[in-house]
């Protein structure tokens, strides 16, 4: 452990924002950890502040040293947090800081300061090529009995995501991304070796372990002739489309499609046609990598009204989209408080009256589905290729 060099990784933009913050609190009253905990360590501009002097302190050497007690409360704080980008999107100066949490998280890695749940997490991912301890030979256990192709000569490739693999409830969204590409027609497969997006090192501070993953994924891709990469997860997604491309420091040889986009796309060109809509009220939560942090919030909606004609929105969606409290590895330090965050999520789906609850993302669904069963909600909490899926008139 080594609290001297930690936040030493700032740059002159990163340092600005630092210097620049004034502390008007927008991004505190939005912040889903600190709504939950008030703890003032989760707050952004609190974190910010206390952050502030061990940046001083690289330049004017002289000024007072920030305790280890308080280097420790400010890691744990840069760790109680989902990374949902909800305090980016009100910062009156529009300040990264999402970028700004992740760099810190990285000097707290180099530090060797990082909580031992994200040390152990990052250990199995590199050994495993999973975060969930699983054996890589069974990623793909999920597709017994179900129509998979397994070559990867094809147009467009399946990036399934760990959580999706390996999650026996969570079978059902990629049986359901399945359907949905057979339905279509579409030339598909899986790679023949995916490993994890990298998440839990990128979200970790492991800047090394997350190039490794990020240079073999892309080596399998590029290497099939794949044209297209399709994805159920949004954070797998991000990765892919913001962050690859910097490790790489060019441009990927294909594109990148969330399933959202891909079903919207389908039903506008006729490819999937479906049922008669359900009469159910149906509502849809906003994944915030998918909405807030990659803008993908009309195409889930084109889709959801071709499903029902009962659909109404939640309080707050879109952009302005509150976290369901499982995303940033948050839920691996703080299992309760993630799921007390998500209780609030289903008190306002219940709140509108609403019978279903949608997502597009697995740990949102998965963390959602917790709160439910916790909470003895009738809400159900569904998939949004799993519901698309059930909708798809065969021919």
């Amino acid at each position: 452990m080594n609290t001297k060099n930690f936040l030493d990784n700032f740059d002159r933009t990163q340092k600005t924002w630092m210097y620049a913050c004034t502390r008007c609190g927008d991004c505190i009253d939005e912040c889903p950890v600190y709504q939950q905990t008030s703890d003032p360590y989760t707050a952004p501009g609190y974190k910010i502040k206390k952050m502030r002097p061990l940046v001083t302190k690289r330049i004017l050497p002289f000024l007072p040293t920030t305790s280890e007690a308080d280097v420790k409360k400010i890691v744990k704080g840069l760790y109680d947090c989902t990374l949902c980008g909800r305090c980016a999107s009100v910062c009156p100066f529009q300040y990264d800081l999402v970028e700004l949490w992740e760099t810190s998280r990285e000097s707290a890695v180099e530090s060797g300061l990082e909580p031992e749940p994200i040390r152990s997490m990052i250990k199995d991912t590199l050994v495993d090529k999973n975060f969930m301890k699983r054996p890589l030979e069974r990623r793909k256990n999920w597709t017994r009995g179900l129509e998979v192709p397994q070559n990867e000569n094809v147009e467009t490739l399946y990036f399934v995501g760990c959580v999706t693999s390996y999650t026996p409830t969570l079978k059902v969204v990629a049986k359901g991304v399945s359907t949905i590409l057979n339905a279509a027609k579409e030339d598909w497969a899986l790679m023949n070796e995916e490993w994890c997006c990298g998440v839990p090192m990128k979200f970790g501070g492991d800047v090394a372990g997350f190039k490794e993953f990020v240079k073999h994924n892309v080596e399998m891709i590029e290497s099939s002739g794949a044209k297209r990469v399709v994805f159920n997860c949004p954070g797998c997604y991000r990765m892919f489309k913001q962050e690859y491309p910097k490790v790489l420091g060019r441009k990927l040889k294909f594109s990148l499609v969330h399933i959202t986009e891909l079903v919207d796309e389908y039903i506008k060109n006729g490819k999937i046609v479906l049922k008669e809509k359900l009469s159910e009220k149906i509502t849809y939560h906003d994944p915030c990598e998918l909405s807030r942090l990659l803008g993908v919030e009309d195409q889930p909606r084109n889709v959801l009204t071709n499903l029902t004609t009962n659909f109404s929105e939640l309080p707050e969606n879109k952009l302005n989209t509150h976290c369901c409290g499982g995303g940033g590895l948050f839920k691996a330090v703080e299992t309760q408080k993630s799921i007390d965050i998500a209780k609030q999520r289903i008190k306002q789906a219940e709140t509108i009256g609403s019978e279903t609850l949608l997502s597009a993302c697995p740990s949102c669904v998965m963390n959602l589905s917790q709160a439910a069963r916790f909470t003895k909600s009738n809400v159900k909490v569904i998939d949004f290729a799993d519901a698309v899926a059930r909708q798809i008139k065969e021919e």
